[in-house]
């Protein structure tokens, strides 16, 4: 594991136990946390330390591509794959603001544009910003790094790719930090913005990452399911990086009641903290019944499609009573989009 990897791994850990569990909670209070100290905990345990670990993988990337279309830069491209989606799979804050999935994950990716692109030759970030989002970003390095040869060319173009990705990711990383500098009101403010998007990240694995590939697959006459990294075959990876970070926010595994303001406090916990025990059991079952499904490195087109009933029981179950409970109105959410 690289080291970046295993800080990304300890930041997003429990903290160790120390005085009790928060698994006895039907003898130790658990506090009433306030939405901006919610907040602040998932800023500081899992947005911000995503995007950094994000930055530095797309820099490796990039470092990759200087030496040509290898191996090498694929394995990197996948590495940075997997941050990203762990990242963008709720995505809140400057990821909305920015409009960032649109700047550097736009899919699926348009063949002719990005010939025209390759093409170009763009060099710098001026002239990347004259590239449409339909040629740019993963899916578009995705379509030349699994291509049977790809030229000279091709490969500059691929680097251009990689350095747009990574000025992205430290754009974020400068947003996630901004935000945590924000007055309580303002972080407050987003605690339903928090919810909605993890509601619609539940839709969007479940719609983009399963329901659709697998319709597609049976309208072609029984052809494989028309998964969205299907030339790298890293769909299964990035289904178990979004479940992973949706996953994180809604269920408590650590040891010690999460501190106000500095943990991160999932959906589970702040219901216990406001005495709603019987909905947050009923959370946790729905949470875990979904994580069981998706467990598996590669499950077939049964097990995804119970993995799918599964995530739309938890996103019901999310908009009829656990949104009422945390006094959030759910909305439109940019994952309800195409």
């Amino acid at each position: 594991m690289k080291r970046r990897d295993l800080l990304l791994a300890l930041s997003l850990a429990p903290a160790a136990p120390a005085l009790r569990a928060q698994g006895d909670w039907r003898r130790v209070a658990v506090p009433l946390y306030t939405p901006a100290q919610a907040v602040r905990g998932v800023l500081a345990q899992s947005y911000l330390p995503r995007a950094r670990v994000l930055a530095e993988s797309a820099a490796d990337l990039a470092a990759a591509l200087a030496q040509g279309c290898s191996a090498g830069a694929r394995e990197a491209w996948r590495a940075a794959l997997r941050h990203w989606a762990g990242l963008e799979a709720v995505a809140f804050g400057p990821l909305l603001t920015r409009r960032s999935a649109r700047r550097v994950d736009f899919q699926p990716v348009r063949p002719a544009l990005l010939d025209k692109a390759i093409e170009r030759a763009p060099q710098g970030e001026a002239d990347m910003e004259q590239i449409g989002s339909a040629a740019k970003g993963f899916a578009a390095l995705e379509a030349i790094l699994w291509r049977a040869r790809p030229d000279a060319a091709a490969c500059r173009y691929a680097l251009e790719l990689a350095r747009d990705i990574e000025r992205e990711s430290r754009a974020l990383v400068e947003g996630f930090v901004d935000l945590q500098r924000a007055e309580d009101d303002v972080v407050a403010h987003l605690f339903g913005e928090l919810l909605n998007q993890w509601i619609g990240g539940l839709d969007r694995l479940r719609l983009q990452g399963i329901v659709r590939p697998l319709l597609e697959g049976r309208q072609r006459h029984g052809r494989p399911p028309a998964f969205p990294r299907a030339a790298s075959g890293s769909d299964a990876m990035e289904r178990r990086a979004r479940w992973q970070a949706l996953r994180e926010l809604v269920l408590f595994e650590g040891g010690v009641v999460p501190r106000p303001g500095q943990d991160r406090v999932p959906f589970e916990t702040i219901l216990r903290g406001r005495g709603l025990n019987p909905l947050a059991d009923r959370l946790r079952a729905a949470a875990l019944a979904a994580d069981t499904a998706l467990a598996p490195a590669e499950p077939d087109a049964g097990r995804l499609e119970r993995a799918a009933r599964r995530l739309a029981s938890l996103r019901s179950l999310a908009e009829a009573e656990l949104a009422p409970a945390l006094d959030v109105r759910v909305g439109f959410s940019d994952a309800d989009g195409d």
